[in-house]
Parts: C-alpha cells; structure tokens; sequence
C-alpha cells in the first residue's frame, strides 16, 4: 500500500485530481460491444497504411448489412510468454502474480481499452468529442466473421472516423473555462510560435491558421492530461486521417498510460515519472509538430491542389498566384461584403461561441462557390468580423425545440439536429 500512496504522489505530485477520487475501473472489465444487427462482419482494411502480420494490430471496417458503420481494431493476442520477455527486459522477477501485472499492463489491447473506459468515466461530455466514441470491446471473435486479413479474438470498436465532415468536430474559440496553468502554458508557447522564423515568414492567414492548430490540438492533450491519462505515442498522423490535411480526433491509444493506484512497472515506455514532465513532452511534441507543418507549408500546398481540382481549367501558376494573394490579402475591404452563413455541424460543439479557425475551416472549403474559389480563404480570415448563433434541437423530433445562444434574440424552429449560425 505504501508503494502505490508513492506512486499516486509522484504521479500527481501530490495533488491527485478530485475528479479521479471515484471508483476505478475493476480490472479488465469493459464494456461490451453490442451490434444493432448480428449480421456484422469485419470487411477490408480501414488503414491501409500499416503493415499487417500476425504479431500487429489491424484496422477493419465493421460492416453491418454491407455498410460501413465502425472501426475494428483488432489486437493480436498476448501471452504469458510475452510478459515474462518484457520482465526479464526490465530485471522483474518472474513470480507468479508480476507476471499478471505485466500482462495487464503490456497488453496493448488492455491499454487501448482503459483509455477509452477512462475518457468515458471521467471526460465531460463537452470534451468526449476530442476523442472517437467508444463503442465497447470484443473477446471472443469467431474466425467466421473475418474476411481478410490475420485472425485473431480480440477487438475494440469505436465509431468509423472518415476524412469528410461527418467526422469533424468543432471547437470552440473561448477557453475561459480552462485552467490558469493551461492558459499560462497557451500563451507561452504562443509566443514562441509567434517569434520562429520559419512562422515570422509566413502570411497572416497561415499564421493564424497554424496557430489554431496548435491551440486545438493541445486542448485535445489536455482533456487527456487533467484525468491522469496521457497518450504515449504522440504523432501528427495520430490527430489526422492519412491523407487529410484537417484534423478529426486523437485517436490511437495503444501505448497510453491511464492512472492506477497500483504503480506500474513502466510509464508510455520510460521510468516511472511526474505527470506534469510526461505532459510538457507530448505538448512539446505537438508544438514541434506543428512548427515542421508550418515550415513546410502544407497548407498552402493543399489551398493550391484544392483550386487546381475545383477550376475547370488548369493555369497551374494562376492557382498558385490567386492563392498567395489570397493569403496575403488585406481584408480591410472584405468587411462590407460578408453573408450569412449557415452551416449544420454533426456534432455538438465544446463550447457555444466562435468556432476556431481551424476546426471550422473544412466547413467552409466544402461550400466554397466554383466562382470564387479562395473564398473560404478571405472568410476563414475574417472570422474576427462575425457573430456566432447556435441552435441545438432535443432528441424528440414530434416536439421541436430550440436553444439559443449569443444574440439570437427569438426561439425558431428549424428542421434540423444541430445548427451552427454565423452572421454579421
């Protein structure tokens, strides 16, 4: 008992959350995951990307009546054998019950688990949307239910993340309701993103851009953090689909760690140590994550590709050009001339205000007029300009309801789940 009250101090360096003064998950129990339909099946690969055999996880698309309707990731089995290697990697006796303990804990499919059961318990709901949903494990595949790939028994389903704005969440530009430590960490490491040289360089619309990126994603890792789980294996391509330029969720939590009383052999990989030193490494991870991107400047590339494959003729200099202006444009005049815009978001936001750049930018690409197509560029950068309206509707369709938010003055009825209003 002494050990693990030492291990709860150096974790939390001696201030353990109240949040986390609950119950704790028992064990290995998990929630169960229950097809709508029996007739599922485990169809091709979702990620494409990753090299398959027998000793690797897989990525299935869960296919009920044909239809893609989740994620399947598929872990492959880890046994008594394995723990007692990773024992002897790390000079562990190997007694009977250390052996459990590494089981439990070096199991990737047990890590993944916990992490979601984790978010589930004690995220609020307003942040569950950094994360996929949760939709329960799997222990006993049949091998009848595979139709590619390696088998093996054990999976964890979560909802189907796709590169479209089904996928997309939106967050929201205030973060008043965060912490003073988070904030004070926001601002310095805005600052030093501000003061780079490869950022100093870049147009006013990447910068901000760039920088709402940053702020997203580390609010992400925060929501993590301030329930004592920490991620483990932080990569841009685990904040985004393969291929997509626009973030999604964070997802992949295979090498995560998610505080137990019982002090762990290892934390994400390394010695046992503070939370706040884990945190600063993986915010540290992000900031330069996000710096690489800028230097690049993907984003200005994929504005140029997107104008090339919307235009009906091909000038290749001329996207480039109307896209640099675009980036650089003063927006001084652009102020007379904004429209309302309406768009429908699939989720619920975190927050009922301005939305961040960065998370509403996709929605605004996907209604950029053939006509103009560096629209979404000149609005995105004029978002200081606008005023934000949410309508968010009950789940009972035979009573329509509405809450308003911001300066909507009026209760309206509209047909529809959620509404983001932007007006001037």
């Amino acid at each position: 008992m002494g050990e693990d009250v030492n291990w709860m101090n150096l974790f939390f360096s001696g201030s353990r959350p109240d949040i986390l003064k609950a119950s704790e998950l028992e064990g290995q129990k998990f929630r169960s995951f229950r097809a709508e339909d029996n007739s599922w099946e485990l169809g091709t690969k979702a990620d494409k990307s990753r090299v398959s055999n027998a000793n690797t996880i897989q990525v299935f698309w869960l296919r009920i009546r044909g239809h893609r309707k989740y994620i399947a990731k598929v872990f492959p089995c880890y046994s008594e054998q394995d723990a007692k290697i990773q024992l002897h990697r790390i000079g562990a006796p190997l007694t009977p019950d250390l052996i459990n303990d590494a089981m439990n804990e070096f199991d990737r499919f047990y890590r993944e688990a916990r992490a979601y059961s984790h978010i589930d318990l004690y995220c609020s709901a307003r942040e569950r949307i950094y994360f996929p949903q949760f939709h329960g494990v799997i222990t006993d595949i049949p091998k009848s239910r595979f139709t590619s790939g390696y088998y093996h028994e054990r999976a964890i389903v979560v909802e189907a993340i796709k590169p479209d704005l089904r996928s997309r969440r939106v967050l929201s530009e205030l973060v008043n309701n965060q912490s003073e430590s988070f904030l004070t960490i926001l601002r310095t490491l805005s600052e030093r993103f501000f003061t780079t040289p490869g950022v100093i360089t870049l147009s006013p619309f990447e910068q901000q851009w760039y920088h709402s990126l940053l702020k997203d994603r580390l609010r992400r890792l925060d929501a993590l953090h301030r329930i004592g789980l920490t991620h483990g294996d932080i990569h841009d391509f685990h904040f985004r689909l393969p291929n997509d330029i626009y973030d999604t969720v964070l997802y992949d939590f295979s090498e995560s760690y998610t505080f137990s009383m019982k002090q762990p052999f290892r934390v994400c990989g390394g010695r046992l140590r503070p939370l706040s030193m884990i945190s600063e490494g993986e915010r540290e991870r992000v900031f330069l994550h996000i710096l690489n991107r800028a230097s690049s400047r993907d984003l200005r590339s994929h504005l140029i590709h997107f104008n090339r494959q919307a235009s009906i003729i091909d000038f290749g200099s001329e996207h480039t050009s109307s896209v640099d202006n675009a980036l650089w444009q003063s927006l001084d005049e652009e102020t007379q001339m904004l429209e309302l815009i309406m768009l429908k978001v699939p989720y619920r936001p975190d927050g009922f205000s301005m939305p961040t750049l960065n998370s509403i930018f996709p929605f605004l690409e996907a209604i950029c007029p053939n006509s103009d197509l560096c629209w979404h560029i000149r609005r995105g950068g004029s978002l200081c300009q606008y005023e934000s309206v949410w309508a968010v509707f009950g789940e009972d369709k035979t009573q329509p309801q509405s809450i308003t938010f911001s300066s909507m003055r009026q209760k309206r009825h509209f047909d529809g789940r959620i509404y983001d209003l932007v007006a001037h």
